[in-house]
């Protein structure tokens, strides 16, 4: 706003505050014809300049006496060129004995609007609290008083029922410490059980499967030895299946060994140095037999550095993750084909990160399937009818022990497509050839 015209303005509003303030009747000639405004802080819009002049007089009459006015704040805007408006914020000192409205702010919003060459007042607006009272009380102050006590009162009744629902809330805050603390108690003591419980159920796998192992080995060697001296086809041949299931039966033990080792974290992986080429050679020829055994087709693909590649990790560990994965592969697929794909990536100096993947193209695994896959004693297909047999335990102990050698094993899958299994494991480099 231009400086002349914010003095301009703002001698005007200073002289009807000095107006109103000494209760000056000529006030009610500065009002427009085209007037509009509201009485108090009343809902009611007042747009008869008459109505207004008399609300004004009837203001002046019931209080005659000078009225002081304490400014607290006022902020002036141009809302076109002919039209001004002024807001401003103050305490009323009303002169009684008790000056109820000294300590409440009031609220006053003018329009000066240029008519010919005078400024007159378009919009009043005064926000008195507690508004005016009917029956022509424009300050009434017996109702403001029992006004102000109606507050005392419920401002009363509203703490009073605010303590008593803190002291309720406190209670029940009590009770849940209380309850939270018992629980958790219990909870501790659960879970201490649980753990003794679980490290002896380890420690009798670990136990009853060495037991196993020793009449295990025993009844493999006799029964090795009476086919060797056997003559009779006929012989021979139940004696096969019996090597065959003892085997079969072997790889189990062995499982449920290792698995009880994990569990109780007492299995130790056995670095030593070795060439990648032994491990793969290995597996390849073991590929090659069981993947011709049921006329699938077979694709390798090895990066070549990977063949004279020296490593310094636990070799049997290593071909043992890899045969379970290369065996669920083979087990799982009737037709088509089963891939073996090896890549090196070395992301820390003196180490290199090895990433297998067995794909097939088998039966797949639905999505909802797949993390059970990890779970102990469990496969994708869980019912009693399923056709492929297993313990489940391969792929959770291949997990571990990958986790173990600094990697994992991950698996995209898509029923009646067939899956990919990725193995990494980082291993470090070894400066000489192992023998």
């Amino acid at each position: 706003m231009h400086p002349e015209r914010q003095r301009l303005i703002r001698s005007l509003f200073d002289e009807y505050i000095e107006m109103y303030a000494s209760r000056d009747e000529r006030l009610t000639t500065r009002f427009s014809r085209n007037f509009s405004g509201y009485a108090g802080s009343s809902d009611q819009l007042v747009t008869d300049r008459d109505e207004w002049i008399r609300i004004t007089l009837l203001d002046f009459s019931q209080v005659p006496q000078r009225i002081g006015i304490e400014m607290l704040d006022i902020a002036l805007q141009d809302l076109a060129d002919d039209v001004v408006a002024v807001t401003a914020f103050f305490h009323i000192h009303l002169p009684f004995p008790e000056a109820v409205l000294a300590q409440e702010t009031a609220r006053l919003v003018l329009v000066f609007r240029r008519e010919a060459d005078a400024w007159m007042i378009a919009h009043s607006g005064i926000s008195i609290p507690f508004g005016l009272a009917g029956h022509g009380e424009v300050y009434p102050m017996r109702r403001l008083e029992e006004r102000n006590r109606e507050l005392e009162a419920l401002v009363e009744a509203r703490t009073q029922a605010l303590k008593e629902a803190n002291d309720a809330l406190d209670a029940h805050r009590a009770h849940l410490e209380e309850d939270v603390r018992l629980r958790t108690a219990d909870l501790i003591v659960a879970k201490e059980a649980a753990e003794v419980a679980n490290r002896a159920k380890s420690t009798f796998l670990a136990t009853v499967s060495n037991e196993l192992r020793t009449p295990m080995n025993a009844i493999m060697g006799m029964n090795s030895l009476a086919r060797t001296r056997a003559t009779d086809p006929e012989v021979i041949k139940r004696l096969t299946v019996v090597d065959q299931a003892s085997q079969h039966l072997l790889s189990i033990i062995d499982r449920i060994l290792d698995i009880s080792n994990l569990e109780a974290e007492r299995l130790t992986l056995d670095c030593h140095d070795f060439r990648l080429g032994c491990v793969l050679d290995s597996l390849i020829d073991m590929l090659k037999t069981r993947v011709a055994g049921k006329g699938l087709q077979l694709h390798i693909e090895v990066v070549p550095e990977a063949w004279e590649l020296s490593l310094l990790g636990d070799s049997l560990r290593l071909a043992q993750i890899l045969q379970s994965l290369v065996d669920n592969a083979v087990k799982f697929t009737e037709q088509g084909m089963i891939a073996l794909r090896l890549r090196l990536n070395e992301r820390v100096p003196g180490c290199v990160q090895l990433r297998f993947e067995i794909q097939d193209s088998g039966i797949g695994i639905a999505s909802k399937d797949i993390k059970r896959l990890f779970s102990l004693f469990e496969q994708g297909d869980g019912s009693s009818t399923r056709k492929y047999s297993g313990t489940g335990l391969g792929l959770v102990i291949s997990k571990r022990l990958a986790q173990l050698m600094g990697g994992d094993i991950h698996v995209v899958s898509e029923p009646g497509v067939g899956s990919t299994f990725s193995l990494t494991v980082q291993l470090k480099r070894t400066a000489c050839q192992p023998a």
